[in-house]
């Protein structure tokens, strides 16, 4: 009887084990056939960005539609707002300066809206000045500068600095703490809205440092690859020797730290979104013409740069530029309506330099509505290059294309009634 319960108990055994053999076996072949798959869908994705990449042309006007991939042809749709593109367009036809470059960006999804450049010399449009890394960034550094000095040290935008002389100007006997009855009190508020160079240069040598910059430079998306998609050069920044180089590169006088139109757009964007830097992408989907099917649909890519305490700060900041700061005329024109219902802040710059050479004129600015179940708008840059010439100030176009993308694009007026009867439908 000891003898069949053992017997029994054996084949019992080795049933469970085969089974439990099989089992594993079965998992591990699923695993292996996901994992496969997971592989080839990377090296998808990778021969398409490649593909993509490789059949962008820069001196074109737009973007291909249809591309060859793998002896298939495929489409790809874009992110681009024709309308608001064809505004553009007309808008820099109409002024002519010698270089113009404007971008705008869903600061919600990090689409791309338009991407526009244009050349006065041959009258026509391109591609390839939105997407160059080849212009100092100027004052529009002083938003990273900002963001590292209230978020790593004990600065908010009350605090009070000492200088003397121009603000506009940085020589090394400014950055000298002497007593002088020259010397002025402004807040760092005010630095920020009236661009002060000085100011800017004394609180990254008291109150930061040339690593600390570097990092936050860094968490911005300098020295890094910013798009997928596009082989869009890298914004460059790099690490001072000295306290005067820190200072230079702290306020953005200087002609070595080089940025894009896009990522331009994008440091506005971070601070709209609450310090979370939406990758801009531009591609929606790319479809398979012999079959029909998407084969590749670009995923929104985050980072957070900042606390949401540090970007309400600077959304305070670049707010006061707009309203009584260097971007302050054309924004007085601002329709009332809109002035009521959005958020708009930004910040100026302007330096000689640069490929193609000239003086520039940036305005980087965001737009976005009061209420914010109607999300986080735009962002718009733009930058003029003036070889002898002004013709139209960055900030005028920026404020054109903002009142126009929210009366006939996308009308402010039209979501804030949707919403309206939303809430009342809630209601009853």
């Amino acid at each position: 009887m000891k003898y069949i319960l053992n017997k029994k108990s054996f084949y019992l055994f080795l049933f469970l084990t085969v089974v439990a053999a099989g089992f594993g076996f079965n998992q591990s072949w699923k695993e292996h056939k996901a994992e496969k798959k997971r592989n080839e869908m990377i090296s998808k994705r990778s021969v398409i960005k490649q593909t993509l990449s490789q059949s962008f042309n820069f001196e074109r006007s737009t973007f291909p539609k249809k591309i060859e991939l793998n002896d298939n042809s495929v489409s790809v749709e874009y992110s681009m707002n024709e309308q608001l593109t064809e505004h553009i367009k007309r808008l820099l036809k109409r002024y002519r300066s010698d270089y113009s470059s404007v971008i705008v960006i869903d600061n919600e999804t990090g689409y791309i809206l338009s991407a526009v450049g244009y050349e006065r010399k041959d009258n026509n449009f391109n591609i390839s000045l939105p997407f160059s890394s080849t212009h100092p960034s100027a004052s529009l550094f002083k938003i990273i500068t900002t963001a590292d000095l209230i978020e790593k040290s004990n600065l908010s935008n009350d605090s009070v600095f000492k200088f003397r002389g121009r603000g506009t100007t940085l020589y090394k006997y400014q950055l000298k703490d002497k007593k002088s009855r020259w010397q002025r009190n402004q807040t760092l508020a005010k630095a920020f809205a009236y661009s002060n160079n000085v100011i800017f240069g004394k609180a990254a040598i008291n109150e930061s440092s040339s690593e600390r910059l570097f990092d936050m430079a860094s968490d911005f998306g300098f020295n890094e690859k910013l798009m997928e998609e596009i082989n869009l050069s890298k914004s460059s920044f790099e690490i001072s020797e000295t306290e005067y180089e820190l200072a230079e590169k702290a306020s953005g006088f200087n002609s070595e730290t080089m940025i894009s139109p896009i990522h331009a757009a994008v440091l506005s964007s971070v601070v709209a979104n609450d310090g979370v830097l939406n990758y801009p992408r531009f591609v929606t989907q790319v479809t398979d013409l012999t079959t029909n099917k998407p084969i590749w649909t670009p995923q929104l890519k985050t980072k957070r740069v900042m606390e949401v305490g540090t970007a309400r700060q600077m959304q305070d900041l670049m707010g006061l530029t707009v309203k009584i700061g260097t971007a302050r005329g054309p924004f007085r024109r601002l329709n009332r309506k809109l002035k009521k219902e959005l958020l708009v802040g930004g910040k100026t710059g302007s330096i000689t330099g640069g490929v193609p050479y000239g003086k520039r004129d940036w305005f980087t600015s965001y737009a976005m509505p009061v209420n914010s179940s109607l999300g986080k708008g735009i962002s718009v840059a733009v930058m003029n290059i003036n070889v002898k010439k002004w013709y139209v100030k960055s900030t005028y176009l920026a404020k054109n294309i903002i009142e126009y993308y929210f009366k006939k694009v996308n009308p402010l007026n039209d979501n804030l009634t949707k919403a309206k009867n939303k809430e009342l439908d809630k209601d009853t």
